[in-house]
This record gives structure tokens, sequence and C-alpha cells, in this order.
């Protein structure tokens, strides 16, 4: 009977023994006040090289206005007759700002660094994209010229006004600077901007007037060269150049982001504004959106 009730004991004994029993030692041991696990991060590493293709579409201008501008400031220096007129020269001989769209495509390689969430590094880009302009404008006016203390009417004048511009391929060398926010990384860029450029200009200034009588003055008769005629005024100024395989250098910059669609592999949406310089005084500049792929090494 005695073996019976220490049994019933025991049995009613074990559930407290259980709920005290120390199983720290299948959990290893525990260090006091140690840091708890740190939660993942909340963005990718981007660091390393990279590269990529890209396709777009861009948008060009090329500004002519101040192609004749340094022929009318030369040409007005030097005759007296043009230099009475100047003011309508500009008008005569300006030439349009003409803007252009059409596909590109090229590619790009850079190196990424990394502190934390921000990322930072240097890439070079390549974009071919064909623009070719070529503008011209002719224009004539009358005028009445008093030179000499006689009276040129009609004073006949011309000008003529002819620029060309073609290019193909476009670099830029640019820093980034990007934050990383989970698979995303927007950033914006800055760097300058180089391509080479075929352009041409040429100003031609021409007039012609011839002396006629007044009240006060009588126009004289000129015996050199025959056969005399009534004194005339003259003069022909033309100004003309040419440049093949021009390099300018300009400058750049751009918002994009990129997305981390593995490990390895991005894709890119970007918006950059390139200034290419001016060459032969056509200012020339493009704005390209662009979607590209790459990969990172």
């Amino acid at each position: 009977m005695r073996w019976w009730v220490l049994g019933l004991l025991i049995a009613t004994a074990s559930p407290a023994l259980a709920a005290d029993y120390d199983d720290s030692w299948l959990r290893g041991p525990q260090v006091i006040g140690a840091a708890p696990t740190p939660p993942p991060r909340l963005y990718r590493i981007w660091a390393g090289v990279y590269g990529g293709v890209q396709v777009g579409e861009d948008f060009h201008a090329a500004d002519f206005r101040a192609v004749p501008n340094t022929p009318i400031q030369t040409a007005t220096n030097q005759d007296g007759i043009l230099n009475s007129i100047s003011g309508t020269l500009p008008g005569m001989a300006a030439l349009p700002q003409v803007n252009s769209n059409g596909p590109s495509y090229g590619g790009f390689v850079g190196y990424n660094w990394q502190i934390d969430d921000v990322v930072f590094g240097a890439e070079l880009n390549a974009n071919r994209s064909q623009f070719n302009q070529n503008v011209a404008k002719d224009s004539s006016g009358a005028f009445i010229i008093n030179n000499g203390g006689y009276l040129f009417a009609p004073t006949n004048v011309t000008v003529d006004s002819r620029a060309t511009l073609a290019m193909s391929d476009y670099f830029t060398l640019r820093g980034r600077l990007g934050w990383a926010m989970g698979n995303f990384l927007p950033y914006i860029v800055a760097g300058v901007a180089f391509t080479q450029v075929d352009s041409s200009r040429f100003t031609e200034f021409t007039y012609f007037g011839r002396c006629i009588n007044t009240a006060t003055a009588i126009c004289p008769i000129e015996t050199n060269p025959n056969p005399p005629h009534t004194l005339t005024i003259a003069g022909d100024y033309p100004f003309s150049n040419t440049s093949h395989g021009k390099y300018v250098l300009g400058f750049d910059g751009a918002v994009g982001m990129d997305y981390l669609v593995t490990r390895y592999l991005f894709v890119r949406g970007e918006v950059e504004y390139v200034n290419l310089g001016s060459p032969n005084d056509i200012r020339l500049s493009t704005i390209s959106a662009r979607t590209a792929i790459g990969l990172r090494f």
C-alpha cells in the first residue's frame, strides 16, 4: 500500500517539476546586456563596377542667331556706309533657332562607392544621334545714304547669311550621387560633355548707290573708269569659316532612377540635358529621355 501512495505523490508532483526544469543549457549560454540582433537593411548594395546599353529620344536645339554678329561688327567697323545703317543689319542677317528630334542609342560604364544608403560614383556615357541642319536667309533693302555731303538714293543693300551643322556621337563624363531605397536608386548627375562637329558659316554684305542731285549739291561725274558716270558708292564684305571634326566641350546634368531586378541586373530611366558648346557661334544643346538595362559586376 505504501508503494501505491508513493507513486501517486510522484505523479502529482511531475507537472510542477517539469515547469521548474532549467533547459537553458539547450539554448546555449546567454550574455547579459548583449545588443539585440539588428534588423535587415532597407536598401541594396550598389557598390562596384557596372555597365549597360540604352535607347531613347533626343531633342536637339541649334541656335544660329549669333552667327552674323561678328561679321556685322567687323563690317561696320571697316565701312562708314554700313555703319550708318548698322541698326538694321542684325534684322536683315538674322538666322533662326532650329529644333529637331530623333532616336538615340549608346552605352555606359561606371563605378559606384557606397556609404550606408548613400551611393556616389563616376560614369562614362556614349550616345549616337544624328543631327544635321542647314539654314539660310537672303535680305535686301533700299536706303538713302548721306556721304560726304551727297545723297545716294536708293542705296541697295543685300545681306546673305548661311550656316550648316552636323554631329552624331557625343560623350559625357559625369559624377553621380544617389540614395539607395530598397531596390530603387534615384540619382542626380553633373559632368562634362564633348562631341565632334562639322560646321560652317557665311555672311556677305553688299551695297550699291548712285548720287542724286539736290538743291544744295550737284553730283560730280567720275571719269575713271570709262565711260564717265555719276558718282557712286559700292562695297562687298564676305565673311566665311568652315571647320571639320572640331571637338567642342560643354556640360551636362541629369536625373534618373535605377531599379535592381535581380542581384546583378538593373533597369534605368533617365532625363538628361547636354550643352555642347558653340562651334562657329552656333549654340548646340540636347535633351535626352532614355531607358537602359545594365549589369553589376
